[in-house]
């Protein structure tokens, strides 16, 4: 007797999950139409079915934490203060306060404390790229960092069209190129300020973050 053996499909592509961090405690960034613009890049790419978007504003150490376990991200997106060593988080109040200080290593800590580590960290706030050496090796493959300080309106532009590119398909290195192409284009000074760097043995210009489902 014969049996017949059912077909079945190949699983689709896995969706990109995005957190997207906002923290500008004393209300001097304009953090939120950054999100905005990333959400309408993102809307009118044409795998934006492949993309989900978990946004925090006024983003505290423990939206971090509960993005990292819960929405088990493989982008981290961080738009606010920043230098080499630190990052500035909110803290849980209404009124313009100041920032939460993290340091880099222990924002790096908590990116690492999961068993669904990210692909992809990007800071998109000022001289952020002194930490993308440690986060690429020690922590993820890729990592995004501003190499000065950046105009809120150069790090919004880089955003949206990176964000745009990945969910075209393009690779992260050709995302990142397009991102510092439209701050050219638009003739913004800050095209040579967003930094990439990856470990050693990957390769961003053929790592893609979002592939069509079959």
């Amino acid at each position: 007797m014969t049996q017949a053996i059912r077909e079945l499909r190949p699983p689709k592509p896995e969706t990109l999950r995005v957190l997207i961090l906002g923290a500008s405690s004393e209300g001097d960034l304009r953090v939120g139409r950054e999100q905005k613009r990333i959400r309408a890049a993102v809307e009118s790419a044409l795998h934006r079915d492949r993309i989900a978007l978990d946004v925090r504003p006024a983003a505290t150490t423990a939206d971090l934490l509960d993005g990292i376990t819960k929405f088990r991200p493989h982008v981290v997106h961080f738009s606010g203060h920043s230098n080499d060593d630190l990052i500035v988080f909110e803290d849980e109040r209404d009124e313009p306060h100041e920032g939460v200080i993290v340091t880099a290593r222990a924002f790096a800590a908590a990116i690492r404390a999961t068993d669904d580590p990210p692909l992809l960290v990007l800071l998109n706030s000022c001289r952020s790229a002194g930490q993308v050496d440690a986060l690429v090796q020690d922590v993820v493959p890729f990592a995004i960092g501003m190499a000065d300080e950046i105009d809120d309106g150069d790090a919004i532009s880089y955003a949206a069209q990176f964000y745009a590119a990945v969910a075209n398909g393009q690779s992260i290195h050709s995302a990142h190129l397009s991102g510092q192409a439209a701050l050219q284009l638009a003739g913004l000074d800050g095209a040579d300020l967003p930094t990439l760097a990856w470990s050693e043995g990957v390769d961003p210009a053929a790592t893609m973050l979002v592939r069509p489902a079959e």
